[in-house]
């Protein structure tokens, strides 16, 4: 295991913006590593991304595992639960000592960490494309390189034929035929996960839950998403991006078959006008991919005494030392809340050094506002795009945004 612990010193002096490699300051506090007595069965649900953490808590300590709904005891969620009537941590001792670990007062869920979002492309075919320093060239590309790139790249993976792009101020060609490590047909598939997209947006806007301060940065995001959406992928095309969360990649092809994957930051077009605050600037909002919130752990506190025993059992399993840890780390591939990862594979040591170079830290949003936020997205694919549409989508955003953040305890 190797623990990240930065300074906002050292971070700032290896970025290229203050703030934004910094990751959010943790209690250093632990938990008991014994767990109250693990029960025979677990009512959980979980997403499927997450599902692998419970599967090994209850391989490890023996628990049959019942697949239940949204009335479980044990909830697994990709983002924080709608509609849940959550067992406070501080209920107990130990659940709340859980909290302390994360950092979090008057918790009602725990973080199960964080992990890298943004587009992912196998490297390989990249250097096919475009050469040796295809990766670097496409991480630092402007945003008019980068979508001059994306028109130019969809042409020839319709007619292959010798194309000039520019990327970060250097030229590259592609090839006059296929690569044979070239077997996409399509630029972009459907994304995975969409809500952590809008960080930049939200980090321009100084986190304010307003027009005034979200209409610039959130049309910067429908040019991304319309560009993505007009050179995306049909059913069974296999593409060159995959916008995501790592832990998606990991669930849906295994940790073998996401080695090689290089990340290439979510760009979207935005101003010097878009930004609200000092704090961060366009480089850096541009080219720094974005270490998103994964997971959350929720307690229904209408489950039976019982029930509720067994899933603290599997949350405080997660939240101590050693297999608990390593399930989180090595099994769902995320970055803990208390800020250990593992590097004992090529895309765990990708994180650990992306961490310490530079990323943007994602807002952490509801089940609801994901939901929303890619609802509005999907109804952009396949129609024409004008100025109306472009107004109609931030406007949406900026209501959704503005829903969410009347929400939030004051």
């Amino acid at each position: 295991m190797q623990t990240i612990k930065k300074t906002i010193a050292v971070l700032a002096a290896a970025a290229l913006l203050a703030g934004c490699s910094v990751m959010p300051a943790v209690s250093s506090g632990s938990v008991e590593e014994i767990a109250p007595p693990a029960a025979q069965t677990l009512n959980a649900c979980a997403d499927p991304a997450l599902a692998p953490a419970l599967q090994a808590y209850c391989a490890a300590q023996d628990v049959e595992l019942k697949n239940g709904d949204r009335t479980a005891a044990l909830l697994l969620t990709d983002y924080k639960p709608d509609g849940v009537d959550a067992l406070p941590m501080s209920s107990d001792t130990l659940l709340q000592a859980a909290a302390d670990r994360a950092g979090l007062t008057d918790a009602d869920s725990l973080p199960m960490g964080s992990c890298l979002y943004g587009y992912w492309a196998n490297e390989a075919a990249l250097t096919a494309l475009l050469g040796e320093n295809a990766v670097t060239a496409l991480q630092n590309a402007s945003w008019a390189e980068w979508s001059d790139f994306i028109e130019t790249l969809s042409a020839w993976l319709d007619a292959p034929k010798a194309a000039k792009v520019t990327l970060s101020g250097t030229d590259y060609t592609l090839p006059a035929q296929r690569p044979a490590d070239v077997a996409a047909t399509a630029v972009f598939a459907p994304p995975t996960d969409v809500a952590a997209g809008y960080t930049a947006a939200l980090l321009a806007a100084d986190g304010k839950y307003t027009a005034d301060a979200l209409t610039g940065p959130v049309n910067g995001v429908y040019s991304a998403v319309t560009l993505e959406a007009d050179h995306m992928a049909a059913d069974g095309e296999n593409a060159v991006f995959c916008r995501g969360k790592l832990t998606d990649l990991l669930a849906a092809y295994g940790s073998d078959a996401c080695e090689g994957l290089a990340l290439i930051p979510f760009k979207c077009e935005l101003e010097e006008s878009d930004l609200t605050t000092e704090e961060y600037n366009l480089t850096g909002l541009l080219n720094y991919p974005v270490l998103a919130r994964t997971g959350w752990i929720t307690l229904n506190a209408d489950a039976d005494e019982a029930a509720q025993k067994a899933a603290k059992s599997a949350a405080l399993w997660l939240y101590t030392g050693g297999s608990g840890e390593a399930a989180l780390t090595e099994t769902l591939g995320l970055i803990t809340p208390w800020n250990t990862a593992s590097d004992k594979t090529e895309m765990g040591a990708l994180q650990v050094k992306q961490v310490g170079t530079g990323i943007l830290p994602a807002t952490a949003v509801n089940e609801g506002t994901a939901a929303a936020l890619a609802e509005n997205e999907t109804a952009l694919r396949g129609t024409k795009h004008t100025a109306a549409q472009r107004k109609a989508f931030t406007a949406r955003v900026v209501e959704i945004f503005a829903a969410y953040g009347e929400a939030q305890p004051q």
